[in-house]
């Protein structure tokens, strides 16, 4: 394969970058599957949450979730685009992506979240309006309460506390972490007045998408949130500060206009009602290949790379090779298209079976690192059972950072199960905890026939 071609085709398998619904490279997962008759996510997430906000004439608060690469901004950002149409909830969509608007290495607060989606609510109206989105950001909530906090705190009129404009104020909060601090301690003591002028100016700001674009009202969809992890030595403090946030019924985040969350997978062991968007099942409980995921998986190569481009790449056994390596992935799109970038990337093709070995080898040592030999028990009853049986912190612990890493899968058909992912069934203390358990061997991927 020549230099350009391969060149092509790697780019158009980058597997950290978000889709946009209508790229051609997207499949619509859950759409399609129902199509062929078999839905392999267990249910049409976009309708889902299109209907659960377009029917309520309240507003919605949903909490989502989805490891990354699984396909949630997608499907989120597909449902805000339905959303918007006049036969679907005719709604003015409010997207944030939270790595612009949060620092996602340390512990939030309920003023970062709050903040950014007015900030970002503000900034959209004026940009749809086509005026002057930092003017806006200026002379709206934000440069109120800019002057209210200076007001409070004579702290804030020292030069190290100082901010270029009102409307860089949740952007100065994002980076720098004393002036957040700061912020959040001296709003702290007037938390009420905060959240109520807040939500009023969300009011306002719906209020006027209405008379400008003659919508029924307001969606926020504030993303990425599941990125929310923090660092190694400060964790568990991350993950806590969200389950402080969302958990409990999330009494200061719920808006006057309907807003979904992502959060953190981890969560969905610690708090309730989070919808969990799980992997392309092409395989059974029983590790048995699903043949409607795994075409549903197919696809979604051939999305970006055409079958002759295909044959280049693997051979004239291209089918069977692409049928296991889907199978070893667990049904995770992300690796599936990291895999597949892996490969073009080598300088001989058809690719050498020990080469494809070697790159999938590769992963599989990246689980290992993260797999530790305290957790071995604890994922072969996961293994045994298909499910998270949590007895203690110490399995809490294990089951967040296993969810997190996507060493843990989920899916879901008319009921939810966990598996491993093939790679940690690799792992020899894996291996060895299943077999004492229950005697029997430890195979990870299910095999095509």
């Amino acid at each position: 394969m020549d230099y350009k071609t391969r060149k092509k085709y790697y780019n158009l398998c980058r597997p950290y970058e978000a889709l946009e619904p209508d790229d051609p490279r997207n499949i619509d997962i859950d759409t399609y599957s129902e199509e062929k008759g078999n839905p392999v996510r267990g249910v049409n997430w976009a309708d889902r949450l299109v209907e659960e906000i377009s029917l309520s004439d309240r507003p919605v608060f949903k909490l989502f979730t989805g490891l990354p690469g699984s396909g949630k901004s997608t499907e989120l950002k597909r449902m805000a685009a339905r959303l918007s149409r006049t036969d679907e909830g005719n709604l003015f969509p409010v997207y944030i992506n939270a790595e612009d608007v949060i620092d996602l290495k340390n512990p939030i607060d309920v003023v970062d979240i709050v903040s950014a989606a007015v900030y970002s609510a503000e900034k959209e109206l004026s940009r749809r309006r086509g005026g002057d989105p930092e003017k806006a950001l200026e002379e709206g909530f934000l440069g109120r309460l800019w002057t209210w906090v200076r007001k409070t705190d004579v702290a804030f009129e020292k030069a190290e506390f100082s901010i270029p404009s009102a409307g860089k104020l949740v952007m100065e909060m994002k980076t720098r972490p004393n002036f957040r601090q700061l912020v959040r301690n001296t709003i702290a003591a007037h938390l009420t007045r905060f959240l109520k002028e807040a939500y009023e100016e969300l009011e306002l700001i719906k209020a006027d998408a209405k008379a400008a674009f003659d919508v029924d009202g307001m969606v926020i969809v504030f993303d990425s949130l599941e990125k929310l992890r923090g660092i190694s030595t400060n964790w568990h403090q991350v993950l806590e500060s969200a389950e402080q946030i969302f958990g409990g019924g999330a009494p200061y985040v719920r808006l006057p206009v309907n807003v979904l969350y992502t959060v953190p997978a981890a969560l969905t062991t610690r708090i309730m009602d989070v919808d969990f968007m799980p992997m392309i099942k092409v395989c059974d409980k029983e590790k048995n290949p699903y043949g409607p995921g795994i075409e549903t998986a197919r696809e979604l190569i051939r999305r970006r790379i055409p079958d002759d481009v295909l044959t280049e790449l693997f051979g004239d056994n291209v089918e069977d090779r692409v049928e296991r390596l889907i199978c070893w992935s667990g049904g995770y799109p992300r690796e599936i298209i990291q895999i597949l970038q892996n490969v073009i990337a080598q300088k001989t093709h058809p690719i050498p079976e020990g080469t494809l070995q070697h790159i999938k080898a590769d992963i599989a040592n990246q689980y290992r690192m993260i797999v530790t030999a305290d957790a071995f028990d604890w994922l072969a009853s996961v293994a045994k059972t298909k499910f998270l049986t949590i007895e203690n912190d110490d399995h809490r612990r294990a089951a967040d950072l296993m969810l997190a890493n996507h060493a843990i899968l989920r899916y879901l058909n008319d009921d939810l199960w966990f598996e491993l992912h093939p790679a940690v069934y690799g792992i020899p203390g894996v291996q060895k905890a299943i077999q004492e358990l229950d005697g029997d061997g430890a195979e990870g991927a299910c095999e095509p026939e």
